[in-house]
């Protein structure tokens, strides 16, 4: 059997970057994982160059190929981040796929860095109740969905409408993860992430702000584009299998559902809140 061939991931390679003596590499050695439970490794160019232009993370080193080391160093100098060419380290594509997996698509970019930061309950409040009712914005509350991919898909249409705070119960909230930044095509930068203990003590509070508390439930008769009056709206959406749980529809002020074919059971949940979204934000 012929035996497959290691990449060598300490192998020196000439860096394109216009590095000068001082600031230039050593090496082009990376590690292959960490134990840090705070880091990731991003990889793909959307999520990869949206987390060095946002600046919300703190970063390790960067691993790119000879190809997309072009668009990186464009990036770097565009946005005054000249500080992180000292982390870039130029190496194959085979090294990136021994690093994150073969059959994952990485562009030709990885990028190690920590995680976002997680808000709480209190964080929340406390932010919400520093503003004027005209400045309360949407919320979006996510029950029992724990699919990386869909939530993935669920951010990047939240930003889309202009909705940042993404809140996850605790006892369901899933890690970040590359897979979720991928599929958020780097949207995940821009949202504010926020995990709480109960959601219907959320509500309750939320509504004491000034909140509508809007449930997304197929059985409900009142159809979503047929809410126009409500100002300050936290939306909530359930899984594609078990939907709201129980307590917490019975928290909610109005169950409201999407205006479909009857021959269609229900939608992906990512794509229903997308319409969700696109209905509350026409009012």
């Amino acid at each position: 059997m012929q035996k497959t061939k290691r990449p060598n991931l300490n192998q020196k390679r000439t860096n394109n970057f216009s590095y000068n003596n001082k600031n230039k590499p050593k090496s082009q050695s990376f590690e292959r994982s960490n134990t840090n439970q705070n880091n990731i490794w991003l990889f793909g160019k959307h999520p990869s160059f949206s987390a060095l232009q946002k600046k919300r993370r703190k970063i390790f080193q960067i691993l790119v190929t000879k190809n997309t080391s072009v668009e990186l160093e464009k990036l770097l100098l565009e946005q005054n981040l000249l500080n992180l060419k000292s982390l870039v380290k130029l190496v194959d594509g085979a090294q990136i796929e021994f690093l994150i997996g073969k059959d994952q698509l990485h562009q030709g970019i990885a990028v190690e860095c920590s995680k976002l930061p997680i808000k709480n309950q209190n964080d929340l409040l406390e932010e919400l109740s520093s503003l004027e009712k005209s400045q309360l914005p949407t919320l979006l509350l996510l029950d029992q969905l724990s699919d990386p991919q869909n939530i993935g898909a669920i951010i990047r249409s939240a930003i889309s409408f202009g909705v940042t705070k993404i809140i996850f119960c605790e006892h369901s909230a899933p890690r970040e993860s590359a897979v979720m930044a991928r599929s958020s095509a780097g949207t995940i930068e821009m949202a504010d992430l926020i995990v709480v203990t109960n959601f219907s003590n959320l509500i309750e509070k939320l509504k004491k702000i000034g909140y509508w508390c809007i449930g997304l439930e197929g059985n409900s008769n009142t159809f979503i584009n047929e809410i126009k009056t409500y100002e300050t709206v936290a939306l909530i959406v359930g899984s594609e299998g078990d939907g709201i749980r129980e307590l917490v529809k019975k928290n909610c002020d109005v169950l409201a559902k999407i205006d479909i074919d009857k021959n269609v059971e229900s939608l992906n949940a990512s794509v229903a809140t997308s319409i969700a979204l696109y209905e509350l934000s026409r009012r």
